[in-house]
């Protein structure tokens, strides 16, 4: 209802404005109150020139003065004014309105609807009774108002509606608070509080108000993409990550996300950056916190763990963290974080990893050169159990062996030979008690149930290896029998294979690699480039890799027996000696020395004479054959010419009966994995059935016994190529199966298209 002040100003002609203050609170009511009573709108945006020219007080007057002279309809009420007075400051908004107090406007009876100058209009008020008398000014209430001005002085688009014209005319509806808007004028001395958004950043500032991230953390090209991409995703980040296909699961595939410098690469930082909180791993959170620079995450990845001391409480669990993180980065990345992890070699073995080649190799190298650490327990598990003193069993010399080979190993990781171990090796050449052994030719011919039965031949496989694979035996849950037996000498392989080629049994293969390592140019590996035992992590992965074909074959029940045998060892030491002064020979020797065709008045100490060759029995080596590449066999120390014969079973044999059900109906669910089902005819521990894929144990749940469901929670991802999962009952391996996971096929078309950038 219009107050008492304006309805006697309205009912007659006054030919001069009355001024209405108002505040916030009360500017919505006073506009419909005058629109109610019938007065015409006349907004101060429309008197602007053009869109970003600051309106015509001139003008206005101009309108009112040539309006309708019918003074019954001559009644207007101005919005806008105020707030453009306030745009332009004290000075101008006191001059205008000192001049306004006085213009004649004809006829009309023009109501000026003010905010923002109120303290303007009660100095003008209080200086001129006039006015007061002329009941031409009144202040409706509470005056105050929250305007502020968010200038965006550059086309972000952010503003749809460009220049001053809009400002105002927002305020004229009625906007407070924050009022957004694009104009290239000076608004330096302007009453409202003024801010200035001038680049993309500033824009997402705005936009996001509850963004956190440092304007530093990406370049000017990186922040207008991101803006581009919020104002096409209404303005949501969420949307925007959801549009590149970055969430949580990004962590699944950590190497792929962060290798690069592209947008999306970007992207992936911002997130980590905005869930920091969200983050559970922890190595990966303090990453994270103390990267400043997308450019640096990668490197930070890497290498942030050589900053913590292995003694920090946080240390096992950043340790931890990193190492599952790490897993699929390749060794030119990691080859990053070995060089940085060199500054401080009492530190930089706790650090190390068996995620990759390089880093076994280096932590060999570190004991090489530094000597045994407790570290190596969980920096590199399986050279932890090739180490492990192996206790012999056999009905002879098995104190003997168990003591030699124990300190052989040692010092072939150590890369050193003792003059004890030498003294041992000497005493052990006098004789001949490697022929208390038993043959590997009869060991292989007393294996029962040969038709069922799969032999492995590994090349050079000598018995210092026994711990490591019995190690690995028990992990796959197989049984394990092992027999210690001699070969023929010399100890290469034309004199030894005679096992491999009368066999007459099942399937038959044999694996090169391990010796191709240890003395063939295609192995790759040569002292005359590195003398530290490097080739150590080369050989336990053939090994182990042996032990998987075992698992699986028993598994599937392709064979009943898996039995591992070997030609002949090698000797590292005989070639750490580097016996200066070669034995004098009258034939040529063979195999780096270690043999030559037998002759008479042979001289050198320590050799034996057998198959027409004479054996060297320590580490020496007849002239007349290049040295060999790390490793050396023909002669006939204990590491070469002593092998086992290891004959490995499932512990259950019962035939259990092991069926995947549905397995044309397997899917993968991008959130949570996937899901298989396993008929299983015969357990013992109904609650202790699991399985391992891809080295992930995952715990059968079963309502009958016989049929267990399986969450593959961390297989994301469909393929061609089948998954096989490895079955146990408790700790025995039971059973192996296949099973292909396919995709979800798409039902409703993507909102946007990913493209190839990950």
């Amino acid at each position: 209802m219009l107050c008492k002040e304006v309805q006697d100003y309205i009912s007659t002609v006054k030919g001069l404005p009355f001024f209405y203050i108002v505040g916030d609170e009360q500017y919505s009511s006073a506009v419909d109150d005058f629109m109610q009573a019938g007065l015409t709108v006349v907004r101060m945006s429309d008197f602007c020139p053009k869109e970003d020219k600051f309106p015509s007080i001139d003008d206005l007057v101009d309108y009112f003065r040539t309006s309708d002279v019918d003074y019954r309809d001559n009644k207007f009420v101005v919005l806008g004014l105020g707030e453009y007075l306030a745009l332009r400051g004290a000075a101008i908004a006191d001059k205008e309105l000192h001049r306004l107090k006085n213009t004649t406007i004809g006829n009309a009876r023009a109501i000026l609807l003010l905010r923002g100058v109120s303290a303007q209009m009660k100095k003008i008020v209080s200086d001129d009774n006039r006015i007061t008398e002329q009941r031409r000014a009144f202040f409706d209430g509470d005056l105050f108002t929250s305007v502020a001005i968010t200038n965006v002085t550059e086309d972000v688009g952010v503003v749809t509606r460009k220049g001053i014209k809009h400002i105002i005319r927002a305020m004229e509806d009625g906007a407070f608070g924050t009022v957004l808007g694009s104009s290239a004028l000076v608004l330096d001395n302007a009453l409202f509080p003024v801010s200035t958004i001038q680049g993309s950043y500033p824009a997402i500032k705005y936009l996001l108000h509850d963004f956190a991230i440092e304007q530093s953390l990406g370049t000017e090209d990186q922040w207008n993409r991101l803006l581009k991409d919020l104002n096409k995703c209404n303005r949501s980040i969420s949307a925007v990550f959801a549009k590149y296909g970055i969430d949580d699961q990004i962590l699944d595939d950590l190497n792929l996300a962060v290798s690069g410098l592209e947008y999306k690469n970007w992207l992936v930082f911002l997130y980590l950056k905005t869930h920091a909180k969200e983050i559970q791993s922890a190595y990966l959170n303090a990453v994270v916190e103390n990267t400043e620079h997308f450019e640096d995450l990668k490197r930070n990845l890497l290498t942030f763990i050589t900053t913590v001391p292995h003694a920090d409480s946080r240390f096992r669990k950043f340790y931890d963290d990193r190492k599952r993180l790490l897993k699929d980065f390749p060794e030119a990345d990691i080859a990053i974080f070995v060089k940085a992890n060199e500054i401080d070699p009492e530190e930089s073995i706790y650090r190390l990893t068996d995620n990759t080649l390089l880093e076994k190799k280096t932590i060999v190298k570190w004991i090489a050169h530094y000597g045994y650490s407790d570290a190596i327990s969980y920096v590199y598990p399986a050279l932890n159990d090739y180490l492990r003193k192996y206790v012999f069993d056999s009905p002879v010399l098995a104190d003997e062996m168990t003591k030699y080979f124990d300190l052989y190993k040692q010092q072939k990781v150590s890369n050193h030979i003792s003059t004890e171990f030498i003294s041992l090796v000497e005493a052990n050449a006098r004789g001949l008690s490697y022929a208390q052994l038993p043959t590997r030719d009869n060991a292989i011919k007393a294996v029962s149930d040969k038709d069922s039965a799969y032999l492995y031949w590994i090349d050079a496989l000598g018995v210092e290896y026994l711990s490591f694979i019995s190690a690995l035996a028990k992990k796959k849950g197989l049984s394990i029998r092992t027999q210690v037996t001699r070969s023929d000498l010399p100890t290469i392989t034309s004199i030894n294979k005679q096992f491999f080629d009368q066999w007459n049994g099942g399937k038959k293969y044999k694996e090169e690699q391990l010796d191709n390592i240890k003395h063939k140019d295609k192995g790759g590996y040569f002292f005359t480039d590195d003398e530290d035992p490097i080739h150590i992590p080369a050989e336990l992965e053939v090994i182990e890799r042996a032990i998987n074909t075992a698992a699986m074959e028993l598994g599937m029940h392709h064979c009943k027996s898996f039995v591992i045998a070997s030609d002949h060892g090698a000797s590292r030491l005989a070639v750490i000696k580097r016996q200066e002064v070669p034995y004098d020979t009258d034939t040529k020797g063979e195999h780096s020395g270690r043999c030559c065709k037998a002759f008479e008045s042979c001289d050198a100490p320590f050799f034996v004479e057998e198959n027409g060759f004479i054996v060297l029995s320590d580490y020496g080596r007849f002239r007349g054959s290049r040295p060999a590449n790390v490793e050396v066999h023909g002669g006939a120390s204990w590491e070469e010419i002593i092998v086992p014969v290891i004959t490995l079973t499932l512990k259950k044999q019962a035939g259990v009966q092991i069926t995947v059900m549905h397995p044309n109906d397997i899917f993968v669910d991008r959130h949570s994995g996937v899901s298989i089902s396993l008929y299983i005819s015969d357990v013992e521990s109904v609650d202790k059935v699991s399985i391992i894929v891809e080295d992930k144990t995952y715990t059968g749940k079963t309502d009958d016994g016989t049929h267990f469901e399986f969450a593959l929670t961390d297989i994301k991802r469909a393929r061609s190529k089948p998954y096989v999962a490895e079955v146990y009952d408790g700790s025995d391996l039971i059973g192996s199966v296949s099973f292909k996971v396919k995709g979800k096929a798409a039902t409703v078309k993507d909102d946007f298209d990913f493209g190839d950038d990950f």
